[in-house]
């Protein structure tokens, strides 16, 4: 090899010293490294750590199918970890998948990466690495539902607000570890898991008293928070909830009561 980069080579068949010399037309080949995609919890849609056990949302793109796809359960009650071609690891371990399209999946954050300060994700699509990042690891990184249900089952609206000194429901993913099995893709069965860390809420700036806390029945990675609404220091109309799960505090959602 010269320094202008022509090979040359003894061709004894032929008796001939043989020189190859690089093509100028030809571009150098460009590796095409994979896409860095966005992981956030899947109800607040707020990047920032993720907590085992997760429902969380991956945006970017040639994720996935172009036509939607959604998760089913196997013959074994769980939600597997491939969908229409699509596999999601947390640190190698598969994420069970509850939807997969180009731009988005919704996945749980296996429990495998409780502990870790830090974990890779990779994203394949049709054997392919499409998609990685690396997120951060959190015990608890909670988001409530803007929908809670009234005593009577129906959703809490303006139009349909709950009386005070009654109860409400509310549903929230990443409250972390549970006392439960902590299997990733497992619909919750009783006796229904309840989180390690303490749960508190507040209404309208007050305490309200938790008559439960635990995963939702036959739900996948959904906290379910029964709670008693504050009676006379509560004004009617609208009213901030705020949960907290240890340390981490939620995002506030609105609620109307009466």
């Amino acid at each position: 090899l010269d320094g202008a980069g022509d090979l040359y080579f003894a061709d004894t068949g032929n008796n001939r010293i043989r020189r190859l010399v690089p093509d100028p037309m030809t571009p150098d080949p460009v590796i095409q490294l994979p896409a860095i995609v966005t992981v956030v919890n899947a109800i607040s849609l707020r990047q920032g750590a993720v907590a085992p056990g997760e429902i969380a949302a991956i945006f970017g793109t040639g994720l996935g199918p172009d036509t939607p796809v959604t998760g089913v359960l196997d013959a074994d009650g769980v939600l597997p970890g491939t969908l229409g071609g699509v596999e999601v690891r947390f640190e190698g371990t598969l994420a069970p998948i509850f939807f997969a399209q180009s731009g988005q999946l919704n996945v749980q954050v296996p429990y495998t990466v409780a502990g870790m300060e830090t974990a890779s994700v990779e994203v394949r699509y049709q054997e392919n690495v499409v998609g990685t990042a690396s997120v951060t690891i959190a015990p608890a990184a909670p988001a409530m539902l803007t929908l809670a249900t009234n005593p009577d089952g129906s959703p809490n609206a303006e139009s349909a607000p709950a009386p005070r000194s009654t109860w409400m429901t509310f549903y929230a993913t990443g409250e972390g570890l549970t006392d439960g099995p902590n299997i990733a893709g497992t619909p919750a069965q009783a006796p229904y898991p309840h989180p390690l860390l303490a749960i508190s809420l507040t209404i309208a700036g007050v305490d309200a008293e938790i008559l439960y806390a635990g995963s939702a029945p036959d739900l996948i990675g959904v906290l379910q928070i029964n709670a008693r609404v504050p009676g006379g220091f509560v004004p009617p109309g609208e009213a901030a909830v705020v949960l907290t799960v240890g340390a981490a505090t939620a995002p506030a959602v609105t609620v109307w009561l009466k």
